[in-house]
């Protein structure tokens, strides 16, 4: 005789009742481009794109891209990349952002003086509109000097290129600004 085992409906939305619940049952996951998180579908409506882990003198930088229609949803995306188990966010020394959206820009350099400023013109220079990028930063012990503006910058237009949010140009198309003689 086998041991048959009673069919409980598992549980797959935190509005659902937990008294059914089985100890093995696990939330329904999603996947980003960066590992699975445990949170529901409904949390961030649109696609994650993340730059790969850029390591220099222990130190490591991770970038993030997003649409954000509006800055009032800002706060929503930094908490559902916390929910991330294994970004570690929590532990990161550093959480640099910029934004455009709705005609708004804004920014914050997380402790990393000037950065949230690069990071909003790196966004403006290559004509983003309605999306955010967020750069974390562990420090690994080692002053990186000038050096951590290029890897904060890389992390960044990588995540951004990742996303399709950087305009190409086309071959004999220049920047504006001043010519080099």
């Amino acid at each position: 005789m086998s041991y048959l085992r009673p069919t409980l409906p598992l549980r797959t939305h935190p509005t659902q009742s937990t008294s059914a619940l089985l100890p093995f049952a696990r939330p329904q996951t999603i996947r980003s481009n960066f590992g699975t998180a445990a949170v529901p579908d409904a949390v961030w409506p649109h696609p994650v794109h993340t730059s790969s882990r850029l390591t220099d003198r222990k130190s490591i930088f991770l970038a993030h891209a997003s649409v954000l229609s509006q800055p009032a949803a800002l706060p929503q995306f930094i908490e559902h990349l916390h929910t991330i188990p294994r970004l570690n966010t929590k532990r990161a020394t550093h959480c640099m952002y910029a934004y455009r959206a709705a005609g708004v820009a804004g920014q914050s350099d997380g402790g990393e003086g000037g950065s949230g400023d690069r990071l909003e013109r790196l966004l403006r220079l290559n004509g983003c509109e309605d999306v955010v990028v967020v750069v974390w930063r562990w420090y690994g012990g080692v002053k990186l000097g000038a050096d951590r503006w290029k890897r904060i910058s890389g992390a960044a237009r990588e995540a951004l290129d990742a996303g399709g949010f950087l305009v190409k140009r086309e071959a004999g198309q220049s920047r504006k600004g001043k010519k080099k003689r």
